[in-house]
C-alpha cells in the first residue's frame, strides 16, 4: 500500500489522552495552517487526497482522536468541548499562536465547531464536513449501540468493516477499492477494540448537540453535506447550518464521508473557500 508522505507521529498529551499528531511544518508566509481531524472509525488517512494536494502548499497538522490511528486511549469519557480543548492543547504544544483553518469530518466537524466557540481568535476558518450537529434522539438508537459494541468486539471482521463502509461511502466508492478504501479497512483491522469503542461511545452516544449553538460560531465556515447520507440527512443539516453567522452550505452527491466519495470536488471547494477568505496578518503568526 502506498504510504502518505507525512512525518512520523508526535505523541502529544491532552485533556482527553495522548494524541498522535503529524505536522508538516511551516511552508511560507502565504500558506495556511490547516488542522485535519477525521471521523470515528477512521484515521487521518481519509484525507489522503487533500494531504497530497496541499502538503507542498500549506502547513498541515493531522490529529487522530483518542482510540484511533496511533493515538492512545481516551483518559476517560469525554464530550466534544473537551476535544476542542485538546485541539488547542496540540497547537500550544506545537507553539502555534496564530490563526488556523480547522477541517473536520463528522466527529472532526464537531471538534472544529467546539474549538471555534471556545477560541474564536485562534480560528481563521472552519470546514465542517458531514457533521452531525443535530442529535434527534434522547436515547441511543439500536444502530448506535451496535456500532459501539462492534467497535469493541468485531471491529476487525470483514462483516463489521463492510457494514461501516456501506454506511460511510457510496457503493461506487466501495467498488473502487482504491488506497483510501484500503486505508480504512487496514485501520479498523489494527486498532485496539477497547480503546476504539470507548471513543466511539463518547462521540455517538454521549455527545452534546451543536445545532443550538451554531449561531455563536463567528469565523467563516464552509459546511458540506452528502445527498446520500442516510445517517444525517442533508435537508436537516441545511436548516441547522443556516444559523451560522458567516456560513456557506454545499450539498454534494456523496454519502457520509464526502472527502472519500468526492475527493477532488471537496478539495476544489475548500481551495475556493480559502482563496475567498479576507486577509488576516495574524493567520501567519507562528
Amino acid at each position: 500500500m502506498k504510504s502518505l508522505l507525512m512525518p512520523p507521529a508526535l505523541r502529544i498529551p491532552t485533556c482527553i489522552g495522548t494524541l498522535a499528531v503529524r505536522d508538516t511544518g511551516h511552508i511560507s508566509a502565504q500558506s495556511q495552517t490547516i488542522v485535519l481531524w477525521s471521523s470515528i472509525l477512521a484515521d487521518f488517512r481519509i484525507y489522503r487526497h487533500q494531504i497530497e494536494a496541499w502538503r507542498e502548499i500549506h502547513r498541515l497538522i493531522t490529529i487522530d482522536g483518542p482510540g484511533h490511528g496511533e493515538s492512545g486511549p481516551a483518559s476517560g469519557p469525554f464530550l466534544m468541548h473537551d476535544c476542542g480543548q485538546a485541539l488547542g492543547e496540540v497547537l500550544d504544544a506545537l507553539a502555534i499562536g496564530g490563526e488556523v483553518v480547522v477541517v473536520g469530518t463528522s466527529w472532526g466537524g464537531l471538534v472544529a465547531g467546539e474549538f471555534a466557540l471556545a477560541q474564536p481568535r485562534r480560528t481563521r476558518a472552519l470546514v465542517m464536513l458531514n457533521t452531525p450537529i443535530i442529535k434527534t434522539h434522547n436515547r441511543p438508537t439500536l444502530s448506535d449501540r451496535f456500532i459501539v459494541w462492534g467497535a469493541r468486539w468485531i471491529h476487525s471482521t470483514k462483516i463489521y468493516r463492510d457494514g461501516v463502509a456501506k454506511s460511510f461511502f457510496k457503493r461506487s466508492t466501495i467498488r473502487r477499492e482504491d488506497l483510501t478504501q484500503q486505508d480504512f479497512h487496514k485501520h479498523l483491522s489494527e486498532v485496539n477494540g477497547l480503546w476504539l469503542s470507548q471513543a466511539v461511545r463518547s462521540v455517538l452516544i454521549d455527545r452534546e448537540p451543536l445545532a443550538p449553538r451554531m449561531k455563536d460560531i463567528k469565523p467563516p465556515t464552509l459546511f458540506v453535506a452528502g445527498r446520500h447520507d442516510a445517517m444525517y440527512p442533508a435537508d436537516a443539516l441545511r436548516v441547522a447550518a443556516q444559523e451560522l453567522s458567516h456560513g456557506r452550505f454545499v450539498e454534494l452527491d456523496t454519502a457520509h464521508i464526502s472527502v472519500v466519495d468526492e475527493p477532488e470536488r471537496v478539495t476544489e471547494l475548500i481551495n475556493d473557500f480559502l482563496r475567498e477568505l479576507p486577509h488576516s496578518p495574524e493567520a501567519q503568526t507562528i
